[in-house]
């Protein structure tokens, strides 16, 4: 029984540490990729789908004025899903915007497919509601279009705060510097016109569904820091809904991997498969170091995991130390709160009970 813990702690521990550390190790040492990058303007058509953003979405077309860009060379879609307040106050934030409103709610993949047949620039941005994006995005993201093998340009999401969102931006460095980014997030993505397919409507991760299909047709995604957006943090609860909502959709893409690039595939699994069984490995650990907690090692590990726990439970219920522990504990909270969320969203997707529906968290 003891043989088997073991075997059990460090199979766990091994896994958990490819996931946050052995992964970008290894893509540290990996050899760069040329690219071409030059300063070009073509035309650029932005999507904005929006459900239910009645503060947010007036502000980020409203901002979308103030893109360092040509203005003659940008438009503007605004994808209403089934609401028609907001085309109201989506014409009013901006009055050159064109406005699409789906009869009924459909979900965000069909109110980007509804846009896109009015779309007539070169390059598609993609772009979430609920953000702002720097003024420098487009102008940035758009330089990788004259490599004509980057058919897709992810950008930098950005949350008050946010450790992880810090973590994924080296990650995503790393896996740009040396071929395809292997994750790619709604608040900005640039595809080429020519490579943008039609979003089917039942998926619930639209955006990770655009990755896998541009890379399985040939085309190589890339980043860009500068192609960024801020938003506030999310409470809790609202944190455990979103993160739960993505994870449940990405095990539910899972067929997407077959027919991928070996090496490619790798990437995805490490990055973002991992992360689904991330909560899963810590559970191992942790159980089997306290069934091996009469043995130093495994008692220590015991304790080093409980303590973290211990630390996060405190700052999720509010009691935080003030100065550089108090940063410790929040990125341990967010730590915790992210793997319980993604631990709960893989359970509903085993289940098969994740609607492809989005669900406003502000």
């Amino acid at each position: 029984m003891r043989r088997l813990a073991a075997v059990c702690f460090w199979t766990s521990a091994a896994g958990a540490g490819w996931v946050l550390a052995g992964y970008p190790a290894w893509l540290a040492g990996r050899p760069a990729r040329r690219s071409q990058a030059a300063d070009i303007e073509p035309t650029v058509s932005i999507i904005v789908p929006t459900y239910r953003e009645f503060e947010t979405m007036p502000i980020k077309v409203r901002a979308l004025a103030q893109l360092q860009y040509p203005a003659d060379r940008l438009q503007v879609i605004v994808g209403v899903d089934g609401d028609p307040r907001l085309v109201d106050l989506a014409q009013a934030a901006a009055p050159d915007a064109q406005v699409v409103l789906l009869a009924q709610r459909s979900g965000k993949a069909a109110a980007i497919n509804a846009a896109l047949g009015e779309a007539n620039g070169e390059i598609l941005v993609l772009t979430d509601a609920n953000n702002v994006l720097a003024p420098e995005s487009v102008s940035a993201a758009v330089r990788h279009f004259a490599d004509p093998e980057v058919w897709a340009v992810a950008g930098q999401r950005e949350e008050s705060g946010s450790a992880y969102d810090r973590y994924e931006d080296l990650l995503r460095r790393l896996e740009s510097r040396s071929g395809s980014v292997a994750a790619i997030s709604g608040d900005f993505i640039a595809v080429r016109r020519s490579r943008m397919p039609e979003l089917p409507t039942g998926v619930v991760n639209e955006d990770l569904w655009l990755l896998l299909t541009l890379v399985r047709a040939g085309g190589r995604v890339t980043y860009e820091s500068r192609a960024s957006s801020m938003e506030p943090a999310l409470d809790t609860s609202a944190e455990v809904s979103r993160r739960s909502r993505i994870g449940a959709g990405r095990l539910l893409l899972a067929s997407e991997l077959r027919g991928l690039p070996p090496a490619f595939a790798g990437r995805v699994l490490s990055h973002k498969y991992g992360r689904l069984a991330l909560p899963f490995l810590m559970l191992g650990a942790l159980g089997s170091s306290l069934a091996l907690r009469s043995a130093r090692p495994y008692r220590l590990a015991a304790g080093a995991q409980l303590g973290v726990y211990g630390v996060a439970g405190l700052a999720i219920v509010g009691v935080e130390p003030p100065g550089r522990a108090g940063l410790v504990s929040r990125v341990a909270r967010q730590f915790v709160v992210g793997n319980v969320a993604v631990a709960v969203g893989v359970v509903r997707g085993l289940r098969g009970r994740q609607d492809a529906h989005w669900k406003a968290v502000r």
